[in-house]
């Protein structure tokens, strides 16, 4: 789990993840109008904004569970496997850059 959450943040860093996936799998996830356009600049920013986007993509590679809930003071957006929290886009709150492990603080459930 951890070479295949290290592979898709390295692919989001790059911008290689295939941009009708991630409209695809945006438009079942949440209404933000122009998703196009939502995902274009969510990938410019990258991690910054993209929790939702990259836990969506994480969850089509690995299943589990998307949640919402916070990173410290944050709102946040994970992917929640067997227990498991899996998540690429913490540093964006000064977190790690992947984190793989139990769901302990800062992270929670709302």
């Amino acid at each position: 789990m951890q070479e295949v959450a290290q592979k898709i943040r390295s692919d989001f860093e790059a911008g290689v993840i295939d941009q009708e996936l991630l409209v695809e799998l945006y438009k079942g996830y949440k209404d933000v109008g122009d998703t196009v356009q939502f995902v274009t600049k969510a990938r410019e920013i990258f991690p910054n904004g993209n929790c939702g986007l990259a836990s969506l993509y994480l969850k089509e590679k690995l299943g589990g569970e998307v949640v919402q809930g916070k990173y410290g003071k944050h709102n946040h957006t994970f992917l929640f496997v067997d227990g498991t929290v899996i998540d690429i886009t913490a540093d964006q709150f000064g977190g790690p850059k992947v984190y793989i492990g139990p769901l302990q603080f800062p992270w929670e459930l709302a």
